[in-house]
């Protein structure tokens, strides 16, 4: 029965990453080597990247004496990154899976169900592991070589180490599903605590070189409070560089025992933690004048709520926002920036409005809201269709939806690049005008598009949303509508006009798209909706 659940848990993690249907299609050999070169081009990008760390680390940390310093950071990067990439999967498989009470009123045994779960990620834990302490170790072996016992003494802590990001995966798990549970709006507090991940890991990325200078010029600082407080890090590290037989033992016993206490508690409490509901106190009824709308608000009201309630589609669909805000946040504390480069280039002076203007418009093509907003309708499309209004208002809900959402990111960022710098009246027009037009284009194209290439047999809404055809044309079609132009202007345009006048120019054009691809939907769009599914 475990081993029956174990493969069937595999499958499932499998399925997560290389199915995106539920329907199995006969996918060609041209196809299956086009992901299997995708699947390397990937992992071999995570192992250039680490390489490259691990190489600028290894040279003066051994030389320096401190070679366990090298291990251990090799092995503290690999806890982060497991524990990053599997809490949230760690909170959604043991205590929110979709198939707890299904599989507790089985004849399964509750330690069976919790051990197959752990299992599964216990191997994505292996997998992650495998980009930081693979690199570290083959660049280890060029620069000083190896020993048999140097070896067995790696491969055991590679085994036993992913037992510490597990421990603190489940712990904060239960935190997570503890805390949403007690939320009103949990959609939202997941996605703020997503974004917060998100934020700190491009902060890290950014600072990674910086980070790397400040290590190696303070290797005996470093590696002193690595010492006093991760000391089954340094123990891992010191094991491994002086073979030291009681430092792996003290490390097992790190990653062991508390495991094992928390695998305990699970296991104890499995029935209470996956059957509890646990919740918010409800608001109490109380009655009020009955407000009346009309149907096209209610459709725009439907959209936003299934926007706002999803929080992989907040995430996928929507961090052109989050750049947009930052860039006028930005824009406001480096305002003096610009004009730096306008006086190293005087040249530039006549095209920094334009060029602001043409970086909105770029952070607003690269939201796709839209582009999934009728795969997510899902197998439930008919009752959408079953409505007694005109499917073409239908699909310009959900246009509008993309605009009511990305529309005050892009004027907040236009109304910073007018105060900071000096423009135009024609100037600041332009930097109002086009980034709205973009906005309005790319809520419009991410319908039609969606609307020739749905994606219904998804298995979950994060498949539809990342991995749908409509998402990944609008996406490069949006970027595209920026870049070609701006491209065009530079080779053959700069010199016949100035680009205040091709930027109306092109203002004129994507306005009329826009009326063209509105009428569209209106007419021969609403007849295509009708028969979707």
């Amino acid at each position: 029965m475990l081993k029956t659940l174990i493969i069937v848990r595999l499958r499932a993690l499998y399925s997560s990453f290389f199915r995106s249907s539920r329907i199995r299609k006969n996918r060609g050999t041209a196809f299956k080597v086009l992901v299997g070169i995708f699947a390397l081009y990937i992992i071999a990008n995570f192992f250039i990247m680490f390489g490259g760390l691990f190489f600028s680390m290894c040279r003066p940390m051994v030389s320096s004496g401190f070679a366990w310093l090298y291990f251990s950071f090799a092995a503290l990067i690999s806890i982060t990154l497991c524990f990053v990439g599997s809490v949230f999967l760690t909170k959604a498989q043991l205590f929110d899976a979709q198939d707890n009470e299904l599989l507790m009123s089985m004849p399964i045994p509750p330690g069976y169900i919790l051990s197959s779960r752990i299992i599964m990620l216990l191997v994505l834990n292996y997998a992650c592991e495998l980009f930081v302490l693979l690199p570290a170790g083959i660049i280890y072996c060029i620069n000083y070589g190896v020993t048999f016992t140097g070896v067995v003494f790696y491969i055991i802590g590679f085994l036993f180490l992913p037992f510490i990001p597990l421990t603190l995966s489940c712990i904060f798990g239960w935190l997570l599903a503890v805390i949403s549970e007690r939320v009103r709006n949990r959609s939202l507090f997941t996605t703020v605590f997503s974004l917060v991940f998100f934020v700190l890991y491009f902060y890290f990325v950014s600072q990674m070189n910086s980070y790397l200078q400040v290590i190696i010029e303070n290797i005996s600082l470093i590696g002193a409070k690595i010492k006093s407080f991760v000391f089954p890090v340094y123990h891992f590290g010191l094991a491994i560089s002086e073979k030291n037989i009681l430092s792996l033992v003290f490390f097992l016993l790190c990653a062991i025992v508390p495991f094992a206490v928390v695998y305990i508690i699970l296991s104890n409490n499995i029935i209470k933690t996956v059957t509890a509901k646990k919740g918010f106190k409800r608001i109490r009824y109380r009655e009020k004048p009955l407000k009346v709308g009309s149907a096209k608000t209610a459709l725009l009201k439907k959209e936003l709520k299934r926007f706002s309630s999803t929080p992989m589609y907040i995430l996928n669909g929507s961090l052109g926002i989050l750049f947009t805000l930052a860039f006028a946040v930005g824009i406001i504390i480096y305002r003096d920036l610009p004009n730096l480069y306008i006086k190293n280039m005087p040249q530039l002076s006549s095209y920094m409005n334009p060029l602001l203007t043409t970086v909105i418009c770029f952070l607003a093509s690269t939201n796709i809201i839209s582009a999934p907003s009728i795969s997510l309708e899902g197998k439930s499309i008919w009752i959408v269709q079953s409505f007694p209004v005109d499917g073409g208002d239908v699909l310009l809900a959900k246009a509008k939806m993309h605009m009511v959402v990305c529309l005050p990111s892009v004027l907040l960022a236009s109304l910073s690049c007018v105060l900071m710098y000096k423009a135009s009246p024609v100037q600041i027009l332009l930097t109002f005008l086009l980034p709205v037009l973009v906005t309005v284009f790319c809520a419009l194209f991410g319908v039609v598009v969606n609307l020739h290439f749905p994606k219904f047999d998804w298995i979950n809404e994060t498949i539809a949303i990342k991995q749908g055809l409509s998402t990944v044309i609008a996406m490069f079609a949006s970027m595209a509508v920026i870049f070609i132009p701006g491209l065009l202007y530079l080779l053959l345009f700069a010199r016949l006009m100035s680009p205040e006048l091709y930027m109306f120019a092109f203002a004129i054009i994507l306005g009329a798209l826009c009326i063209w691809m509105r009428r569209y939907l209106k007419t021969k769009g609403s007849a295509i909706f009708a028969y979707l599914g």
